[in-house]
């Protein structure tokens, strides 16, 4: 299982709406199996030490968080439902390489 974490500024409307996209784009591409934890970004250098995702998307700048190395990627074609299916490719191609 792929474990994805979508990050915004408060962790309510925004991550939810780019983890529900993300969850059909993904699908789209093949990728079923996928677990994804929305939260604010004061939460995500805990969450990313306590149960590392695979991958990270963010609407929001993550100068604050510890990555830990994790690839994380920009969520605004996403939210502005802008190309975002370039943006499902690339990660679904990331995350079938680990």
């Amino acid at each position: 299982m792929y474990k994805i974490l979508s990050i915004c500024g408060s962790g309510v409307a925004t991550s939810t709406l780019v983890a529900s996209r993300l969850r059909d784009g993904l699908e789209d591409c093949g990728i079923t199996d996928l677990s994804i934890t929305e939260a604010n970004v004061s939460e995500a250098s805990g969450l990313i030490a306590n149960n590392p995702p695979d991958v990270i998307i963010a609407t929001t700048s993550l100068e604050s968080v510890d990555l830990k190395g994790i690839k994380a990627f920009g969520a605004m074609p996403v939210l502005l439902n802008q190309n975002a299916g370039a943006l499902y490719k690339e990660i679904a191609d990331y995350l079938k390489k680990k």
